[in-house]
């Protein structure tokens, strides 16, 4: 059961960091500057790792705490 879970972890992971790098490209943050900086793309990769994980952690506990109160109620 171990081995199913912590593949659903990753790619919950992976699919949430990849939603929030989508979404973080869609505002086009290129555009604030006259003359974007060289390390724009890494601060947009490091932003969507930070929020993809953070969100990916959300929902992981709320499911897993969901699942242990449904198992709790038995």
């Amino acid at each position: 059961m171990t081995d199913v879970s912590s593949l659903i972890n990753l790619l919950v992971q992976v699919g949430f960091i990849w939603v929030a790098f989508r979404a973080i490209q869609g505002i086009h943050l290129e555009t604030m500057w006259n003359r974007p900086p060289r390390t724009l793309s890494l601060l947009i990769t490091l932003l969507a790792v930070a929020i993809g994980e953070g969100c990916a952690s959300f929902v992981i506990t709320f499911f897993t705490t969901l699942r242990n109160f449904l198992l709790a109620l038995k």
